[in-house]
């Protein structure tokens, strides 16, 4: 009898065993992978090719592209569900014309999203912080990007350069450099996507945002070079940087 009774203890604990074993096998399982992101550059549906595509805008300014390097900090993803993931110091510097197009996203649950914000340039913090406290890798690290004013203690949020032309006869160059605490851009994304291993996601930064709306710009009627002084340039910098706030968009289905 003692025996049997041991015996119906083993199988029940057993028994009891598995059925927790099976319980926490069945937990979902947070995968969390990095995520590759990939910048793609357009003037509205055609490809920009640096130094040789031209590009027309509404005001009829030819346009070709010599220069585009911008730096994009403190992303935050938000779920299907509207809960936010903020990227602790993420941060991304892209040179279009060198092709640097590419960074890593790390951390990032797998799943369904919504919404990627980032903001087009560093906080005020940032901003102001000693340069030669990034390192040596960093994309804040000046160094690297070539986008802080030494002059002005600050970065250059987005620069672009390049020559504008007029039925193919050439106009001069302009050089748009957008900087200061008051022109940082925060740029939101609305469209559904999903963090899988192994996909990356696309951005599209059209350039024909610079241009368009809500302020049409003519490049012969305004300065042809900004620092962002509102007082040399007229009041241009305020406009370019807020038509960027809609320049960027996911790229696919």
């Amino acid at each position: 009898m003692k025996t049997q009774i041991i015996t119906i203890v083993i199988c029940t604990g057993l028994l009891l065993f598995g059925c927790n074993s099976n319980t926490t096998s069945s937990d979902p399982i947070n995968e969390k992978v990095t995520l590759s992101v990939t910048m793609n550059h357009t003037f509205g549906p055609d490809n920009v090719d640096p130094e040789v595509s031209v590009h027309t805008n509404s005001s009829g300014n030819e346009i070709k592209f010599t220069k585009l390097h911008y730096i994009m900090t403190n992303f935050v993803l938000v779920d299907s569900e509207g809960n936010e993931l903020k990227i602790d110091s993420s941060a991304a510097y892209i040179n279009f014309a060198e092709g640097r197009l590419d960074f890593d996203l790390e951390n990032i649950p797998v799943g369904d999203y919504s919404e990627i914000r980032f903001l087009l340039g560093v906080d005020s913090l940032t901003n102001h912080q000693n340069p030669n406290s990034f390192s040596a890798t960093s994309p804040l690290n000046p160094i690297i990007n070539n986008l802080y004013w030494g002059w002005m203690d600050g970065f250059i949020f987005c620069s672009v350069e390049g020559y504008h032309y007029k039925e193919g006869q050439m106009k001069g160059a302009f050089a748009y450099h957008i900087g200061l605490d008051e022109n940082l851009m925060r740029i939101k994304i609305s469209k559904n996507f999903k963090v899988q291993k192994g996909i990356p996601l696309i951005l599209n930064f059209d350039l024909s945002a610079y241009f368009e709306s809500p302020y049409v710009i003519d490049i012969t009627e305004n300065a042809p070079i900004t620092h962002s002084d509102k007082a040399a340039d007229f009041g241009l910098s305020s406009k370019l940087s807020e038509n960027l706030l809609k320049a960027f968009s996911i790229k696919g289905d």
